[in-house]
């Protein structure tokens, strides 16, 4: 467009390109990069130039953000680093207002510079502000001589505020989504707090639960046999009162330790409460609890105070799945805890250091649920 175009072609002009600004600031579907481009080509135009970049600066070098090319001259990319000093964006750097030079080679503070013979003919130019420091700029360039396009410094100060307004917009929505994951990671370490108990590492009383309901009903689906087991440290109150309370959570992970390590990968141990722990052997037969039972009193005793082995009284329950009704869950394991906390009272009472069964043989779901 010529600059001696009357004012009705700009004011046609200046409607089209606000209506394109208006219509690019209410996309909130964009990500930032795209948003940037959609911009850069606005700038483009808007020039009649070739290519439009915002790039980010620093006292050396300029890195370019995002760059737009109408497709003539071969543009520069997103990621490229040059030195500052070899660009006319060192100069734009430097000014409070646009830089507007449709002829460089005549344009009085870029006419010197080093590299006016192999930079762009038309160069417009703006330094971008942000965090109370100039960030970068606003360039647009054509490689030809641009005096007779439209020369509106006022459009380029548009576009730069614009972009202002987006980074720091973007800077909001990262702190923003910063304290989103935030959140989520302090909500997630809170749940895992709520499942794992501290002291012993292994999982809670809550935990607990929620895992025997989907145990019990997978085992109960293949017609399997299993076991709950509930342990209690021998004369654990008496630890604490005479050695003090450290001592005494020394011995609950000593404890917790040889549990662990006593029983198979795939059963389940858990702090049930204090001293009390709690054991899950599924697909174990009965013979075989009281062989489990065996190994975790002999772990055990390697924990000792004043060189006095630590010892545990078991009760358990051995069960079977005979039924493929329906079944309480919730209410089936409440039953087997409680059997065998029956079981664990006969063996304090039988004078502790013992393994005691809830029954002679394996109890059916049916019978307890029933």
């Amino acid at each position: 467009m010529s600059s001696h175009a009357s004012d009705p072609e700009i004011s046609v002009l200046q409607t089209s390109i606000v209506g394109r600004i208006q219509h690019l600031t209410r996309r909130k579907d964009l990500e930032f990069s795209e948003w940037v481009k959609e911009l850069l080509q606005i700038a483009a135009w808007q020039f009649d130039a070739d290519t439009a970049c915002l790039s980010r600066i620093d006292n050396v070098e300029l890195e370019v953000v995002e760059c737009y090319s109408n497709g003539n001259v071969v543009a520069k990319k997103a990621g490229d680093v040059v030195a500052l000093g070899s660009t006319f964006c060192s100069v734009t750097a430097g000014m409070s207002k646009p830089l507007m030079a449709p002829d460089t080679r005549k344009h009085e503070k870029l006419s010197g510079h080093r590299g006016v013979n192999r930079l762009p003919t038309a160069y417009w130019g703006v330094a971008i502000h942000y965090g109370g420091i100039v960030w970068g700029t606003l360039s647009v360039v054509a490689d030809a001589d641009g005096s007779q396009h439209l020369d509106n410094d006022g459009i380029l100060t548009l576009l730069a505020g614009i972009l202002e307004l987006k980074l720091e917009n973007e800077e909001y929505r990262e702190e923003l989504n910063g304290a989103h994951e935030s959140y989520r990671q302090l909500h997630q370490r809170l749940e895992n707090l709520q499942e794992v108990d501290l002291l012993t590492e292994l999982p809670s009383r809550q935990a607990l639960f929620d895992y025997l309901y989907r145990e019990l009903n997978q085992l109960i689906r293949r017609d399997g046999e299993g076991a709950i087991a509930l342990l209690d440290i021998d004369s654990f109150r008496a630890i604490n009162e005479k050695y003090g309370h450290e001592e005494g959570d020394r011995i609950l992970k000593g404890v917790a330790t040889a549990l662990r390590q006593a029983v198979r990968n795939y059963d389940y141990v858990a702090r049930y409460s204090g001293q009390k722990f709690l054991v899950w052997l599924p697909d174990t037969l009965q013979s075989e609890v009281v062989k489990v039972c065996e190994r975790m009193s002999e772990g055990v005793a390697l924990c000792a105070i004043d060189n006095k082995p630590i010892t545990i009284s078991i009760g358990f329950c051995a069960f079977r799945s005979d039924s493929e009704k329906q079944i309480p869950y919730d209410r089936a394991v409440d039953k087997l805890i409680n059997l065998a906390h029956n079981a664990l009272a006969e063996a304090k009472a039988k004078g502790r250091n013992c393994a005691i069964s809830a029954s002679k043989r394996p109890v059916t779901i049916t019978s307890i649920t029933h």
